[in-house]
């Protein structure tokens, strides 16, 4: 039997399991990410190392998917920013592991691996000949482009950066260095703000007792609109909506729906996108690096 270990580290949590032939998830493991901090490659291989030992997984591992909240070289080894782990930095951190490890490493955004775990579970494209977009509201802006079988990457490894593309009427300065960013407005950190600004309110029970708050409106409108423009420049067949905030009580799923299809473009991609909202667990970025590599290999 082949493995893959699949590994999926988030600003608060590293999570680790392993993937068999037949996409059975074994040897699940969560712990804080603070670890890493001491230095990431030589904590990393100590770490991976200890698991595959622990779980008698020598020679049985066939490749290692690593998933950052980062932005990943083209050839899935080099770390160029990660704003949340920036020890991360600059760092050939698949290169590096794989020279310790003696194993293929391969690193990608953490949302490619989003994404293909719900097209795998959702079984959105049987025949690899579908465009899907991913959109995942959390702390911030998550976006997966995924094209006939394969995530879009563009020139360096750098596309789907759609958290910072510039939102009309936004100056403030952004944790990526430049101003105006669509993030700023769209995002689990902007809600929290919101919950600051409305009397009263908490974050746990801000949609079940402040959905018609004008702060709140304004807010499911401004989530809309960077997936409209999206949708209207790749023409999706399907738009997956993921993400922690979307899935907080009461939030207003099909009021973003109506503020999405009120600026798609007519009568394509208008007519026919069809949307589905994707629940995740602390499992689904582990799962989705190991798809994404077997799909590859096909």
């Amino acid at each position: 039997m082949t493995n893959i270990i699949g590994i999926d580290i988030g600003g608060t949590n590293f999570r680790i399991g392993t993937i068999d032939d037949q996409d059975q998830l074994h040897h699940f493991e969560q712990r804080p990410i603070g670890f890493i901090s001491k230095g990431p490659v030589e904590q990393l291989v100590k770490v991976i190392g200890g698991y595959i030992r622990t779980h008698g997984l020598d020679d049985q591992v066939e490749h290692i998917t690593i998933g950052l909240p980062s932005i990943v070289s083209k050839d899935k080894s080099y770390v160029y920013s990660t704003p949340n782990l920036p020890v991360l930095n600059e760092l050939d951190l698949g290169n590096l592991l794989s020279q310790e490890l003696n194993l293929p490493v391969y690193i990608d955004r953490d949302v490619n691996f989003l994404l293909y775990h719900d097209i795998h579970k959702m079984e959105l494209d049987p025949d690899r000949d579908q465009t899907i977009l991913g959109f995942y509201y959390g702390t911030g802006l998550g976006n997966a482009i995924y094209i006939q079988g394969r995530s879009y990457q563009g020139s360096h490894g750098a596309a789907g950066e759609l958290g910072h593309i510039p939102f009309p009427g936004v100056t403030a300065a952004c944790g990526c260095g430049n101003s105006g960013c669509a993030e700023l407005l769209c995002s689990g950190k902007r809600l929290t703000e919101l919950v600051a600004m409305i009397p009263g309110a908490r974050i746990e029970s801000i949609f079940s007792q402040h959905q018609t708050h004008p702060l709140l409106l304004e807010y499911v409108q401004n989530l809309a609109m960077p997936i409209a423009t999206e949708a209207n420049i790749l023409d999706p067949d399907t738009i997956v909506l993921g993400g922690g905030v979307l899935f907080m009580t009461d939030f207003p799923k099909e009021t973003l729906l109506e503020e999405i299809r009120k600026r798609l473009r007519k009568p394509f991609p208008y007519r026919t996108v069809k949307f589905v909202f994707a629940a995740h667990n602390q499992q689904s970025g582990v799962l989705g690096g190991a798809y994404l590599i077997k799909q590859r290999s096909r």
